[in-house]
């Protein structure tokens, strides 16, 4: 906490990464310079891959964030194109997506009929280079 607000007391723009939980957000609220930049990375994904359902804790962080004009949430380590919905829905303030999930964002609105199509093509396609006979 000394650290951070000693930079934070001296202008020092911050991204503190690592967070998991709003009790983490809340230290680092109460020891940072409100008239600063800050952004606090939740990292959401890895606290799923352990088990965790990290939207509470996001939720609780960002509305924590709420009283801090210059202090945003950042959704880090998405791991599905969905999570692009959680975010904005949650009222995450930026996210950071890797450019094959942006890939799979920018083809949402298909509907389960062509979902089905597209799937069962894909089947085809790859049972014909298997070169596979019954």
């Amino acid at each position: 906490g000394k650290i951070i607000n000693f930079l934070s007391n001296n202008k020092v723009k911050l991204n503190i990464t690592a967070v998991y939980t709003a009790d983490q957000t809340k230290r680092i609220l109460n020891v940072i310079n409100k008239k600063s930049n800050v952004i606090i990375s939740i990292f959401v994904g890895r606290a799923g891959d352990a088990g965790k359902d990290p939207l509470p804790e996001l939720i609780k962080s960002i509305r924590l964030a709420k009283k801090f004009k210059k202090v945003k949430i950042l959704w880090a380590s998405v791991r599905e194109p969905y999570n692009y919905h959680q975010a904005k829905k949650a009222g995450c303030h930026i996210i950071t997506v890797p450019p094959n999930i942006i890939e799979k964002i920018e083809a949402f609105g298909k509907s389960y009929n062509q979902l089905t199509l597209e799937t069962v093509k894909t089947f085809l396609t790859d049972s014909r280079k298997s070169k596979f006979k019954i």
